[in-house]
């Protein structure tokens, strides 16, 4: 099979894009046994440049271009309905690095998930290697670092290191294992993934030397020397672990001086209310005066004028005073 780069395919024109896309889809489509129709097939091969110098297996391929494209446009858009989830951008990934040569395959169907099966191997290996060497042991990881140093500090370091990796190998393929099966996996966000494996790792290396096992460890349900392993691996399995742990002490430390912020809004919270509460009973204290004084006012008066001038003057009197 003739070598294929993924690449050559990253700057298609778009009616290149829209054929192998439209190619790849049907491909697809027709292995998980649905239904293409035959329409849909021809549309697709009238397309399909046959000359000794057209559609040769070397990317990017050739097809001609003096048919009109409606009819692919619109294979194109009935066979995008007809593999959903999958989207064309994933679907056509696949089908191009089925066709790329490597003896990396075995690992995955797409070069990210080659790559992260390789970090984690490598995560692997380091971390047994450094549990079978005399620098790693439950009494050892159960001190602090710092108390170590040269080879055996660094070993222990590397240790954490590795725990961190595979944490953040595992949560990296596990989440991209699932979007490939769902054929929805986007390789625009190839380097998110390489973002968060980087952040588990320092999650995860911060999170065992910040922590101390005594904290954690009290009733001795776990090995001695387990906790800063354990919180390596969890921290490079979640960043989002530490980040919780560093804003709850940034939280913590803020409240010593002025308090939490959420203390302070609900503070501010009480007195608007208190402020509210007290501006009505004042309210209705001089209304509750307004309408004793127009009691007292109108007394035994039996003129209707009289009366109404009087009933003029409260009123605009309670005016004022709202």
């Amino acid at each position: 099979m003739i070598n294929q780069n993924t690449t050559s395919y990253a700057n298609l024109d778009l009616r290149k894009q829209i054929y192998m896309e439209c190619k790849s889809m049907a491909n697809f489509a027709l292995a998980k046994g649905k239904p293409v129709p035959a329409d849909t097939i021809k549309s697709i091969e009238i397309f399909e440049d046959r000359s000794p110098t057209g559609n040769e297996e070397s990317a990017p391929p050739h097809i001609r271009r003096e048919i009109d494209i409606t009819a692919l446009v619109d294979a194109h858009d009935l066979l995008t309905r007809l593999i959903e989830p999958a989207t064309p951008q994933t679907v056509l990934l696949l089908y191009v690095e089925q066709k790329t040569e490597t003896v990396l395959r075995f690992l995955g169907p797409v070069s990210l998930v080659r790559q992260l099966m390789l970090a984690a191997v490598l995560s692997l290996l380091i971390f047994i290697t450094l549990m079978a060497s005399p620098f790693i042991s439950g009494s050892k990881l159960a001190e602090d670092v710092l108390t170590a140093d040269g080879i055996e500090q660094l070993a222990r370091l590397i240790f954490y290191v590795s725990a961190a990796g595979l944490g953040a190998s595992f949560t990296a393929l596990y989440t991209a294992n699932a979007y490939i099966s769902k054929g929805t996996y986007d390789p625009c966000h190839q380097s998110s993934y390489w973002i968060r494996f980087l952040l588990g790792i320092i999650a995860g290396l911060l999170l065992s030397l910040l922590i101390s096992e005594k904290s954690i460890q009290e009733d001795g349900m776990l090995s001695k020397g387990i906790i800063r392993p354990l919180l390596a691996i969890l921290g490079g399995f979640s960043a989002d672990l530490l980040y919780t742990f560093l804003n709850r002490m940034v939280e913590t430390f803020k409240s010593l001086f002025e308090g939490s912020s959420q203390n302070m809004l609900d503070a501010k919270a009480q007195e608007s209310k208190a402020k509210l509460a007290e501006l009505e009973v004042e309210r209705k204290m001089h209304l509750t005066q307004n309408l004793i004084q127009m009691q007292q006012q109108i007394g035994a008066e039996t003129d209707p004028d009289q009366i109404k001038q009087q009933l003029n003057e409260i009123l605009q009197s309670l005016m004022q005073s709202k």
